[in-house]
């Protein structure tokens, strides 16, 4: 498995493990051992990213739903461009290699 699989499942894992267990707003969240997360780069990157986002009471986070879809969004945006930019040298590289 490649390292960027393994991000966007620990991702998508993280983001399930906050909706399952509630934690969608600020009364409602939980502390990381709660939910079985360790703070992580990966979990960093999405708090950076306020994906998670700090609760009420100290060491709780909770799932911003908003800022999460934005982060899906963007990373399917960025997925999408790197296909047609591969598509885009593969059709340069077939044509060139016809001559």
């Amino acid at each position: 498995m490649s390292s960027e699989a393994y991000v966007i499942i620990k991702q998508n894992e993280y983001m399930k493990k906050f909706r399952q267990a509630g934690a969608t707003d600020p009364a409602k969240a939980k502390p990381l051992p709660e939910l079985g997360i360790k703070p992580d780069r990966i979990f960093r990157k999405m708090q950076d990213k306020d994906v998670f986002r700090p609760g009420r009471t100290p060491e709780t986070f909770y799932l911003d739903a908003d800022a999460a879809e934005e982060f899906i969004e963007a990373r399917r945006r960025r997925t999408f461009v790197m296909l047609l930019l591969i598509l885009i040298v593969a059709a340069i590289m077939f044509f060139l290699g016809r001559r």
